[in-house]
C-alpha cells in the first residue's frame, strides 16, 4: 500500500505539479483511499529519500506594507484619495458659481451617493468572483443611501448637531473606517 501512494505522489508531482503540499495531499486523496497521516508521512519519507524537495513558502517579512502596495488594492488608494479631494472642495472652495463649485457639488456627491456603500460592498464581499461589477455598483449605491440617512439621524440627536461641517468629518470617518476594514477582510481572504 505504501509504494502505491508513494508512486501516486510522484506520478500527481509530475503532472499536476500542486503549489503546495496541501493542494498535493488532496490530489492524492482523490485518488488513493488513503487517511491525512498516511499520506503525509510517504510525503515525508518521499523527502528522507531524496525524491521530494520541500520548499519553505516565502512569506514577505513586512505582509501589510507588501498588501498594501499591491496594485490589486488601489481601490483602497483611490477611495482614501477621493474622500480626502472631497473634504477639501466641500471645506475650501466656495459656493459661488464658480467653476471650483462644480468640483466640490460633484466630489459631495460622491462622498455622500457612492463611497459609503462601496467601501460596505467592499468589506461584506472581499473576494471579487462573489458580485460581478454591476451588482456592486447598485448595492453601493443603495447601501450608500441608507448609512448617509444614519449618520444624518445619529447627527441631529448629538450636541454638535447636523451641519456641513460635522456631516462631512462623520462621513469621511465612516468610510475611512470601512475602508481599512474591508481592507482587513480582502487580505485575510487571500491567505
Amino acid at each position: 500500500m505504501d509504494e502505491s501512494i508513494s508512486e501516486v505522489i510522484l506520478k500527481i508531482i509530475e503532472t499536476k505539479q500542486p503549489k503546495n503540499v496541501k493542494e498535493l495531499v488532496q490530489f492524492v486523496q482523490e485518488q488513493v483511499n488513503a487517511s491525512l497521516d498516511a499520506i503525509t508521512m510517504e510525503v515525508k519519507n518521499l523527502q528522507q529519500k531524496g525524491l521530494v524537495t520541500l520548499e519553505k513558502s516565502k512569506t514577505p517579512t513586512n505582509r501589510l506594507s507588501d498588501f498594501l502596495s499591491s496594485r490589486k488594492n488601489a481601490w483602497f488608494w483611490f477611495t482614501i484619495g477621493l474622500t480626502f479631494l472631497a473634504f477639501i472642495s466641500i471645506m475650501f472652495f466656495s459656493e459661488s458659481g464658480a467653476l471650483l463649485s462644480y468640483l466640490r457639488y460633484a466630489f459631495g456627491f460622491i462622498l455622500a451617493v457612492f463611497l459609503p456603500g462601496y467601501c460596505l460592498t467592499e468589506a461584506l464581499f472581499p473576494r471579487k468572483n462573489s458580485m460581478d461589477e454591476i451588482e456592486r455598483f447598485t448595492f453601493s449605491i443603495g447601501l450608500s443611501f441608507a448609512i448617509t440617512a444614519l449618520v444624518g439621524l445619529f447627527l441631529s440627536f448629538t450636541p454638535f448637531g447636523l451641519t456641513l461641517t460635522t456631516t462631512l468629518l462623520t462621513l469621511g470617518f465612516v468610510v475611512v473606517s470601512l475602508a481599512l476594514v474591508a481592507l482587513k477582510r480582502k487580505c485575510k481572504s487571500e491567505e
